[in-house]
């Protein structure tokens, strides 16, 4: 075989397993929603969560410290 042959079919090889990389990477990242909840108390952004949405949602404890003394 020649050496020429087989550099050509490695690369071909490269650029095959990196377009495939390339395509898991763009499935895996997650899509950002338009409307993102945000802290009831000081407006910080809050994560997404899958159980838990709607306006009482709190960023950490002081907050909720802040929002329960407020009652």
């Amino acid at each position: 075989m020649h050496r020429s042959w087989l550099r050509t079919k490695l690369a071909e090889t490269g650029t095959k397993v990196t377009g495939k990389v390339t395509e898991r990477a763009k499935a895996v990242v997650p899509f950002q929603l338009a409307s993102e909840d945000s802290c009831m108390v000081c407006g910080r952004t809050v994560r997404r969560h899958h159980t838990v949405r709607g306006d009482g949602r709190v960023c950490s404890p002081a907050c909720a410290r802040t929002w329960a003394e407020g009652l």
